[in-house]
């Protein structure tokens, strides 16, 4: 009986250990800074929750990125960054967006200017603000490199809280705080894969 016994608590970790493994795993990041805003290289994978051209040098549309496509766990994830100025001190030195600067939001659509004017104003500010990123001294900039293959193994075994879609596996998210001082700290939490991640801050 104690043979059959243990013969079967085997069978069961054994069965373990073989389903985990086969959920896919996803990948997703978010920064936050200590009351700084920073400017970001373009160096992130392709990101679920937004677009951003490959060609353009910087990153300034998003903290945040879920890797695409789904299921994609990347060898290496590098961030570098730099302080950067926030969204009011980029009008107070002309580097408005066309929202603000014509003012649209007190305008009704009809007296917008017109298209090639909004998209010259834009594409103009897009270059000027790249001359200004350039102009950062290489001291400023700071890497991070994430290696999401050592969380996949970390969590190999793990299965998130909660009813989730084993279809679409788990989510392994890192938390990332950017402290004034220039150290930062990572923390990594593990979620069911959802279209919306709810929990990421």
């Amino acid at each position: 009986m104690k043979t059959i016994l243990t013969m079967s608590s085997l069978f069961i970790l054994s069965g373990c250990q073989t389903i985990a493994p086969t959920m896919k795993n996803s990948i997703s990041f978010a920064i936050k800074g200590q009351n700084k805003s920073y400017i970001y290289k373009n160096t992130w994978p392709e990101c679920a929750n937004f677009k951003i051209k490959s060609s353009l040098k910087y990153n300034d549309l998003s903290d945040s990125c879920k890797v695409s496509p789904e299921g994609y766990v990347p060898e290496q994830i590098i961030i570098e960054y730099a302080p950067w100025l926030t969204y009011q001190e980029q009008v107070k030195v002309g580097l408005a967006n066309t929202r603000t600067f014509f003012h649209l939001d007190e305008l009704s659509r009809d007296k917008w200017p017109s298209n090639e004017v909004l998209n010259t104003y834009a594409n103009n500010i897009e270059r000027k603000k790249m001359a200004t990123i350039d102009k950062l001294p290489p001291s400023a900039w700071k890497q991070i490199v994430l290696t999401p293959p050592k969380e996949v193994e970390k969590y190999k075994y793990q299965v998130p809280e909660g009813k989730g879609n084993r279809s679409r596996g788990k989510e392994i998210h890192y938390l990332i705080s950017l402290n004034p001082d220039g150290s930062y700290d990572i923390k990594t939490k593990l979620y069911w894969v959802s279209k919306y991640q709810e929990f990421w801050n």
